[in-house]
C-alpha cells in the first residue's frame, strides 16, 4: 500500500514516532483497525513462529543470500524506482516479490517475515520516505501472504508451489485491494482493482521467485541472471509508465484532449466497420471559476480530482474519458445509442451533485452539465459529433446549469 510522503522534518526515523502516525487520524475507525489487524497478525505469527518451530540449519544461508540480494536490487534499482515514484504516488506492483517470494517457499516462516520486513524497511530508508504506516502494512500484508504460502504441503511438489504461489498473490492482493478500497469511500471495489497487464507483471515477479528459490537450492550462479531480468521488467514498467504519463492530463491523471482524439477517432471509425453506434458527453462544471474566485486553485484542484474520480467510477471499461481543458470534460461512449447515453449523463451527473469539498468554514457542492451526441443523429465522426455535444452543453447552461441536454 503505497501513498503519501511522510511529514517533512521526519527524518529516515520518523519510523519511531509511532504516535504521530496519520493512521490515528483516519476517520474510517474500522479502517484503523484492519490495518493493525494486519499488522499484529504479521508481527504476531513471526513471535510464534521462532517460539514453536526450531529454525532448521539449512535456512540460514538462503536467508542471508536473500538479504543480501533485496539490499543489492535496492541499490542498483534505485534510480529506476525513484523515477517510477515520481509518476505514481498510489498503490502499484512491487518487483520485490521475487525475493520475498522465494523467502515464502524456502524459509522458515519467522526468517521469510524477516526478509520481507528488511525488503521494505531498506527500500524506505534508501529510495523515498512514503508514509510510514501505509509502508508498514504493505510489509505485513506481504508477510500475512507468505504465511499462508508456506502452509501449504509440498507434496506434489509442482502441485505445491503452483498453489503456494497462487495463494500469495492473491492473498497479498485481497488484503492490499480491500484496504485501498476502504480508504476511498464513495467509489466501487473494481476501482481500487489494478489493471490485467500489472497482474500479469505481478505472476511474472512471482515465477521468477519460484526460479530464484530453485536457484539457491541447485544453481547459485542462477542469482545473478535472475535478478538482470528482475531489473528488465522494472525498467520496462518505468517506460510504459512515462509512455502512459505523457498521454495523460497532469492534474486528474485522465488522458489529454490529443490524446483522447486519437483513440476516439479510431473507436468510431472501428465502430462504423461494424455498424455499431456511438455516444459522445461533453461535460462541463459550474461555477468553477467562482470557485476557483472564492476559494483558491487548491481548491479547485481538489474539485477536478473530486469529479474525476466521479466519472471513472460511472464509465465503463469501453468508454474512453478525458479532460478536455480548464473544467470541461469529455466521454465516449462505444457501442451507445442515444437513448443510453442520456442515461449513464444523468447517472453521471447525479454522482457529482452528491460530492462535496470541505473547505475553510465547512463545505462546497459541485454540479455539471452534459451535452449528449450521438450516432448517427448527430453525425458519423468526432467532428460533428463534438461539435453537436458541444452545442447541447450550452442549452444545458442557459436552461440553468446541473442538467443534460441533447440538441432538439
Amino acid at each position: 500500500m503505497e501513498g503519501e510522503r511522510t511529514q517533512p522534518g521526519w527524518g529516515p526515523f520518523g519510523v519511531f514516532a509511532v504516535g504521530r502516525w496519520r493512521l490515528w487520524r483516519l476517520p474510517d475507525r474500522f479502517l484503523v483497525g484492519y490495518v493493525l489487524a494486519v499488522d499484529l497478525t504479521a508481527l504476531t505469527g513471526a513471535a510464534v513462529a521462532f517460539h514453536a518451530l526450531p529454525v532448521p540449519e539449512r535456512d540460514w544461508r538462503p536467508f542471508w543470500i536473500l538479504i543480501a540480494c533485496c539490499v543489492v536490487y535496492v541499490e542498483v534499482s534505485r534510480s529506476i524506482e525513484r523515477s517510477r515514484a515520481e509518476f505514481l504516488d498510489g498503490p502499484h506492483i512491487d518487483l520485490n516479490s521475487v525475493w520475498m517470494f522465494a523467502a515464502a517457499l524456502l524459509l522458515h516462516p519467522g526468517l521469510a517475515a524477516v526478509v520481507i520486513a528488511v525488503s521494505y524497511a531498506y527500500r524506505w530508508l534508501r529510495v523515498r520516505h512514503r508514509e510510514v504506516y501505509r509502508q508498514t502494512f504493505s510489509a505485513a500484508a506481504s508477510i500475512v501472504a507468505a504465511y499462508l504460502a508456506n502452509l501449504v504441503p509440498f507434496v506434489p511438489h509442482e502441485l505445491a508451489i503452483f498453489v503456494a504461489a497462487l495463494l500469495y498473490g492473491l492473498s497479498n492482493t485481497a488484503l492490499i485491494t480491500f484496504a485501498v478500497h476502504r480508504s476511498r469511500p464513495g467509489t466501487r471495489l473494481r476501482d481500487a482493482l489494478f489493471s490485467p497487464p500489472e497482474y500479469a507483471l505481478e505472476a511474472s515477479t512471482i515465477a521468477l521467485g519460484v526460479l530464484l528459490a530453485w536457484a539457491l537450492v541447485d544453481w547459485p550462479p542462477m542469482l545473478v541472471l535472475i535478478m538482470g531480468v528482475t531489473l528488465v521488467l522494472h525498467r520496462s514498467t518505468l517506460v510504459q509508465q512515462l509512455r502512459e504519463q505523457a498521454d495523460a492530463d497532469g492534474k486528474t491523471g485522465l488522458l489529454n484532449a490529443v490524446r483522447w482524439t486519437e483513440i476516439a477517432t479510431s473507436e468510431l471509425a472501428r465502430g462504423r466497420r461494424r455498424g455499431m453506434p456511438a455516444s459522445v458527453l461533453m461535460l462541463d462544471l459550474d461555477h468553477f471559476k467562482v470557485i476557483n474566485d472564492r476559494h483558491g486553485h487548491l481548491v479547485g484542484d481538489k474539485v477536478l480530482l473530486a469529479v474525476a474520480a466521479a466519472l471513472r467510477a460511472e464509465v465503463r471499461s469501453a468508454d474512453v474519458l478525458a479532460r478536455f481543458g480548464g473544467e470541461e470534460f469529455v466521454i465516449l461512449l462505444p457501442g451507445t445509442n442515444r437513448f443510453d447515453a442520456v442515461t449513464i449523463a444523468e447517472r453521471i451527473r447525479h454522482r457529482v451533485a452528491a460530492l462535496t469539498i470541505p473547505v475553510a468554514g465547512g463545505e462546497i457542492g459541485i454540479t455539471i452539465s452534459i451535452g449528449v451526441a450521438a450516432q448517427p443523429r448527430d453525425g458519423q465522426t468526432l467532428e460533428p459529433l463534438l461539435l453537436a455535444a458541444d452545442r447541447a452543453l450550452y442549452v444545458a447552461k442557459e436552461a440553468g446549469r446541473d442538467r443534460v441536454r441533447t440538441m432538439p
